[in-house]
């Protein structure tokens, strides 16, 4: 009985030894854990102040956060603020110097008008300087650092010599720089221009070494025409606009001076012409062929067949280069209905360009037309001398050139010089000879200009 008793009680004991296991297994967990609890409480008393720490830092982030976007918000305010402020101040300065940029303006105008004025009263010529672009052949050989040619405004200019390491200035009434337009030109030239209209005589004539852009101001081209088919289109549009008042006849005539000779390029004949002196001190030239023009159209046929007659030739300077002086000639009559009948003339005169024959490298023929061409350009730069001067006696007759000019250059005439030089270094030489002589040309007092009229027939 005993046996079986304890054969029952074998699995309780072992539940019972199992339980025993797992109470003192849950004793050492709970052990484990109060030992792990207390270690929390030890490490969160020390994290404690950390966190206070943090907590302090926090709060003064975000108060400086919120400092921070009050200030950039007054800063952006005070930034909009000035912007504006700066805006305002730019606008009203740029505004004043528009104002004065346009009193300059005015006062610039003035003051070529007085000048004008003062010149009208004296009769002194005008002279004008044009600067044409350097070419492709020059730019190459150009020295570096100083310009040749300086513009200090639209009066003064500068020419440096490498050679003498010196810039000497020069004052004109207008000078123009590289980019000047044609149309620039003829707005500068147009008053004195169709002053003949009114009963002026007007002489404009291209002065410079050859290749320096003369035939091209006066001339120019079908696409940028020069001073000539400007001047001309513009008396057309004043007797389009004088209609009513006026009755207004044109003529024109075209000729060379070649080799001393004399030679209407309207006419292809042979025909012998000089100029002869009137009594009253004005030249003609009998036998000219002298075209009425009714239209612009008509014009530009008399100046086309005209070109084709000039002599020109190719030299080491220019390869088209002008051989002689073209002169064409404009006269107007302008008659006001029932009273005065005022009679113009105007030269616009293309001098063929003054030569060192050693650079232009003219041999034979050319080496004739070079000698005769320099003589005539020397023959006027002693008319001129004399004029400055004012001696009693100015040398004319020593050419043909001096000649057909004296009514401009010794009458009652208004006159503008239109020097045209190179821009390049190698050519300077030339160009401050051209200046000079236009400097000298600029003091001669041709006394106030008189109108030509004629009374109405009774």
């Amino acid at each position: 009985l005993q046996q079986v008793q304890v054969a029952e009680l074998a699995p309780a004991k072992q539940q019972l030894e199992a339980k025993t296991r797992e109470l003192e297994r849950s004793k050492q967990n709970e052990a484990q854990l109060k030992k792990d609890l207390i270690l929390s409480k030890e490490g969160f008393k020390k994290l404690q102040p950390q966190a206070k720490a943090l907590q302090s830092l926090l709060l003064k982030l975000k108060a400086g956060q919120s400092q921070a976007r009050t200030e950039t918000i007054t800063l952006r305010k005070d930034v909009d603020r000035d912007f504006l402020q700066l805006f305002d101040a730019n606008t009203k300065v740029v505004a004043r110097f528009k104002t004065m940029e346009e009193k300059y303006k005015a006062l610039i105008e003035e003051r070529k008008k007085l000048h004008n004025t003062i010149l009208d009263l004296k009769g002194n010529i005008r002279v004008f300087v044009r600067v044409r672009p350097i070419n492709s052949a020059e730019s190459p050989s150009e020295p570096e650092g100083e310009a040749t040619i300086s513009f200090k405004d639209d009066q003064n200019m500068g020419v440096f010599d490498q050679g003498y390491s010196r810039r000497k200035w020069f004052e004109f009434d207008q000078v123009f720089d590289m980019k000047t337009t044609q149309a620039k030109v003829f707005n500068e030239a147009q008053p004195l221009a169709t002053s003949v209209l009114d009963g002026y005589n007007v002489c404009i004539f291209a002065y410079g070494q050859t290749g320096s852009g003369k035939t091209h101001t006066m001339t120019g081209t079908t696409k940028d025409p020069g001073l000539n088919t400007n001047v001309l289109q513009e008396l057309f549009r004043i007797r389009d606009e004088r209609r009513g008042e006026y009755d207004i006849n044109i003529s024109i005539s075209v000729t060379e001076i070649y080799n001393e000779t004399i030679r209407d390029l309207l006419n292809s004949g042979n025909k012998k012409l000089d100029v002869k002196m009137n009594q009253d001190g004005t030249t003609v030239i009998p036998g000219l062929e002298e075209r009425p023009v009714e239209t612009v159209d008509a014009v530009m046929k008399s100046i086309a067949d005209a070109s084709k007659n000039r002599a020109t030739s190719t030299t080491d300077m220019n390869e088209q280069s002008s051989r002689s002086h073209s002169i064409v000639t404009v006269r107007t009559q302008s008659t006001l209905r029932g009273s005065t009948t005022y009679v113009g003339k105007i030269h616009l005169i293309d001098l063929a360009g003054s030569e060192n024959t050693n650079k232009s490298g003219v041999t034979g023929q050319g080496m004739k037309e070079a000698q005769n061409i320099n003589k005539s350009l020397s023959a006027l730069g002693d008319v001129i001398q004399s004029l400055v001067k004012k001696d009693p006696h100015t040398p004319y007759r020593n050419s043909k050139l001096t000649m057909m000019l004296k009514d401009s250059l010794g009458g009652d005439s208004k006159t503008l010089m239109i020097v045209c030089t190179s821009p390049a270094q190698a050519n300077v030489t030339e160009t401050l000879s051209s200046l000079n002589f236009a400097a000298r040309a600029r003091n001669v007092e041709l006394g106030k200009a008189k109108r030509n009229s004629m009374a109405a027939p009774a």
